[in-house]
């Protein structure tokens, strides 16, 4: 344990090799220590969300994923619920929906969304809701992330993810309503980068129910959040369309 807190003290200071070699100790002395597979597994999918080779990327979320189902079979086995076991099954599902595995990351995260432990259950149930948008679960996703906002009104992500839902049944009012309250719930995802896609996605609904000029608004915003990303250049495009 005493390698483990080393571990996760170093990480905290930003000496993330230190870390590393750490949690290696750790697990070569006690590979039953839940708590070293589940850091390793984050520490690997921070690693991966900054991998620009896609084989590099891919590499390091299977190697999270490994971890991190690891310990939460550690964590089951020894019966010890509680919040590490419910944030560990949410981390898991998040790292399984990027490889691609949808419908495990389902199972995985519709347990932690349900854990009375957990302690921010709105992020499981937004994580839940994606897994369901991937798998083309429609309607389940709608419920799941309005469940997700219920719980956490000021919840942007889940927000932005239940217009994208909303979008895809093709219910656009509906639609428009979740992505206004994406940007608007918190005052600090108006000008939040992550959310350059919802106003890129709102400038699109708002152009299909006949309200050009506040789709070019949001699309003016997207842009101001990021020229030269996939979002920003899409909505420099429909700018150029008009002009």
């Amino acid at each position: 344990m005493r390698e483990f807190q080393l571990a996760a003290s170093l990480r905290d200071e930003g000496r993330i090799p230190a870390a590393l070699e750490r949690l290696e100790l750790a697990l070569s002395l006690d590979p039953g220590n839940a708590e070293a597979h589940l850091l390793l597994g984050f520490m690997r999918y921070e690693a991966a969300v900054r991998a620009h080779a896609g084989s590099e990327r891919r590499r390091l979320l299977e190697s999270s994923a490994e971890h991190l189902k690891k310990g939460v079979e550690i964590l089951v086995d020894r019966d010890r619920a509680g919040a590490v076991l419910a944030e560990g099954r949410n981390l898991y599902g998040v790292v399984l929906i990027e490889l691609g595995r949808y419908e495990e990351a389902e199972d995985v995260l519709r347990r932690s969304a349900h854990d009375e432990m957990n302690t921010s259950p709105h992020l499981a149930w937004g994580n839940l809701g994606l897994a369901q948008m991937m798998l083309g679960q429609l309607d389940e996703a709608v419920e799941t992330l309005t469940q997700a906002v219920r719980l956490q009104p000021r919840f942007c992500v889940g927000y932005e993810r239940l217009g994208r839902a909303e979008f895809e049944r093709g219910r656009l009012e509906a639609a428009e309503d979740a992505l206004v309250r994406a940007t608007t719930a918190d005052e600090s995802c108006a000008t939040n980068p992550l959310f350059q896609g919802a106003y890129r996605l709102r400038g699109e609904v708002r152009g299909r129910l006949g309200r050009p000029d506040e789709a070019l608004s949001d699309f003016t915003r997207c842009v101001e959040l990021g020229a030269h990303t996939e979002d920003g250049r899409a909505c420099q495009g429909f700018l150029d369309s008009v002009n």
